[in-house]
């Protein structure tokens, strides 16, 4: 019986608390469109289509992927994000059939692949967009900031965690308490919507 009310409860209140939730996230989706984009642009450029489809650029993938998930919370944003990147990079079907987000990703063998990259230019655009995707949330600290300084080890470019706090000021700026608390109250509506929901569906 609770259960029938509750689907009845949904159903009468879905159009208008959709669009509420719709409202309530207007600006943070705004916002995660643009850190987006800057992270797509980055990861293209330490992966130009020659170094795609090879072993080396699933590596910088790997990479990228173990940043964010290093803070155990991968949601809607992220989410959309790596689902962008596959669309956009030319990797090979069994590139993407070896990318697993359910396993801890083997750090060593990430780490012994970056270590292999052989130009100078390439190591310091794959470093600084590591720097980015650690900075996306505008907090960078804590195990993605253990990661990316073991990334970078790897890469040979210790020094570019020094950037990594202007990235963070960067990506976190203009974002006040009230539009916190708005994109917190958006969604959480939205999850009273989908209670089933799952990003990864």
């Amino acid at each position: 019986m609770a259960r029938r009310r509750r689907s009845l409860l949904h159903r009468l209140l879905a159009r208008p608390a959709g669009a509420l939730s719709a409202w309530l996230l207007a600006p943070s989706r705004r916002r995660a469109a643009l850190v987006r984009q800057r992270l797509l642009s980055s990861l293209e450029t330490a992966l130009p289509p020659a170094v795609q489809a090879t072993d080396q650029g699933l590596v910088i993938v790997q990479g990228a992927l173990a940043l964010s998930l290093a803070d155990g919370h991968f949601d809607q944003q992220e989410w959309e994000l790596y689902r962008e990147c596959l669309a956009r990079l030319q990797l090979s079907d069994r590139q993407l059939r070896s990318i697993n987000m359910r396993d801890t990703p083997d750090l060593v063998r990430i780490g012994a692949g970056l270590a292999s990259l052989e130009h100078g230019d390439h190591r310091l655009a794959v470093g600084r967009c590591y720097c980015l995707f650690a900075a996306a949330d505008g907090q960078g600290g804590g195990s993605e900031l253990a990661l990316l300084k073991t990334l970078l080890e790897a890469l040979g470019h210790p020094e570019l965690e020094l950037e990594l706090p202007t990235l963070c000021r960067q990506f976190g700026q203009g974002e006040s308490w009230l539009e916190r608390q708005r994109a917190s109250w958006g969604d959480r509506l939205a999850r009273w919507l989908l209670p089933t929901a799952s990003p990864h569906g």
